[in-house]
């Protein structure tokens, strides 16, 4: 007779720079749905209203980091003091998995079981360090991954390169799903959307800014924009919507008939949502978008200001097209519903707890964070 269990406990983390916060707000409300009980442990600083929303969920609670850390450099930082601050909330918890959307704190002496969830941005930020802090990460990374009883990506193209750039020997993907009951198409205005990090280096105005000049309709952006030691960076012709809630991004996911992600590995690409809004896309000629939304999409090298503003101009200046396009972002987006991506994840939460020995302890790993 096979054995029974109690719902899943989950020990849920949030690292920088919170690239995994849209879906993480997706997948607690769906998981506890499901009955799993879930702690979301927030290393990033909350935004505003986040305790709220989260009181609101039956099942799941939020812990901030006493030492929060905005960006990948933070983080490194006071990775000791995090380290010992997530310890401290599994003993209290006793969760049945951890489940880190962050690769940083991987190896570090867990006692539960370890899932290790990639997410668009939570390597490639990290990257972008000095050369002497990119080291520190990858070993810590490749630590981690040894030692992780479960990899999960959202496509097949991000864990090849997990695979091909630090060896992993399993894994699973997952696709992200988002709630369509919360971002719904609305009369479309001339407007141009893009959210997360625009820049790839700081220092250097993007393909996007240099572009939006010489378009018809405003270029508006929306997150933070900041280096990697979260000083904030002033954009140059578009308009800057600045830090916002995703509560407060709705509107504009409804409202714009452009979206514009050029980079998978942005910091918070938000396809998903301005897919399900109808908004017609245009985003970055990578295999990992391509791979979700070829055929949904129009696509356009991510460095080639050219051609970034011929593709807009393209669906600027053909309401048909634009509203075809759009149409088809949305079905595409209703075919990776959020339901069955936490049915996903727990089925993999069951599938931890079952391989675990009777009355398992914590294996004497030493941490490398």
């Amino acid at each position: 007779m096979a054995q029974r269990f109690a719902p899943p406990s989950i020990l849920l983390s949030v690292e920088p720079p919170g690239t995994a916060w849209p879906h993480v707000d997706t997948l607690v409300r769906e998981l506890a749905g499901l009955g799993v009980e879930m702690t979301v442990a927030a290393i990033t600083p909350l935004r505003p209203g986040q305790r709220i929303a989260y009181s609101s969920i039956a099942g799941v609670e939020l812990l901030a980091c006493p030492t929060p850390a905005s960006s990948p450099a933070e983080h490194l930082a006071n990775r000791t003091r995090i380290a010992s601050w997530l310890l401290a909330a599994e003993e209290m918890l006793n969760p049945d998995v951890i489940h880190l959307t962050g690769y940083l704190h991987a190896g570090l002496p867990w006692c539960g079981k370890v899932l290790v969830a990639g997410y668009p941005g939570s390597g490639a930020s990290y990257g972008r360090l000095d050369p002497g802090r990119r080291r520190l990460c990858r070993a810590a990374f490749r630590y981690g991954f040894d030692r992780a009883d479960e990899v999960v990506t959202p496509t097949d193209t991000m864990m090849a390169a997990l695979k091909r750039n630090f060896g992993i020997a399993r894994g699973r993907t997952i696709r992200d799903g988002r709630d369509p009951s919360r971002y719904l198409p609305a009369a479309k205005e001339p407007i141009v959307l893009s959210v997360g990090a625009v820049r790839q280096d700081p220092a250097l105005v993007s393909a996007l800014e240099h572009a939006a000049p010489r378009l018809p309709w405003p270029v508006v952006v929306g997150g933070e924009q900041g280096d990697s030691d979260g000083k904030p960076v002033r954009l140059e012709g578009v308009s800057v919507l600045g830090r916002l809630h995703v509560a407060q991004l709705v509107p504009w996911f409804s409202r714009s008939a452009v979206y514009v992600a050029l980079a998978a590995e942005g910091t918070g690409t938000f396809v998903p949502e301005a897919a399900l809004a109808g908004c017609a896309l245009v985003l970055g000629d990578t295999a990992a978008l391509r791979e979700l939304w070829d055929g949904a999409a129009l696509f356009v090298s991510s460095d080639d200001p050219g051609a970034i503003a011929s593709g807009l101009r393209t669906l600027i200046g053909d309401p048909g097209l634009r509203e075809a396009m759009g149409i088809a972002a949305r079905r595409r987006a209703l075919g990776f519903p959020a339901k069955a991506m936490a049915e996903a994840y727990a089925a993999v939460y069951r599938e931890l707890m079952e391989s675990r020995a009777p009355n398992q302890f914590a294996d004497e790993r030493h941490p490398s964070v």
